[in-house]
């Protein structure tokens, strides 16, 4: 997933949520077994992926950057 950002008034409606469940089933009518997303640690996102299943995999600092987490989720 490249980017998904929802405006703050319709933050908490479930529309994040649907988004990342239609890119999924996207994703996995074509095959594939693994996703892989990532967002800053000074974000929310972290914890929205979380909630939805994602892992965290590791990270990395890009200089006068915050960490970048790397999220995985195992499709079934």
């Amino acid at each position: 997933m490249n980017m998904l950002y929802i405006i703050d008034g319709y933050r908490g409606k479930g529309i994040g949520k649907k988004l990342v469940s239609y890119w999924e089933e996207k994703m996995r009518q074509e095959g594939y077994h693994y996703l892989m997303t990532s967002t800053l640690a000074n974000e929310e996102a972290q914890h929205f992926y979380r909630k939805l299943g994602y892992k965290d995999i590791g990270g990395f600092l890009m200089p006068n950057e915050p960490l970048e987490i790397m999220l995985i989720k195992v499709l079934s």
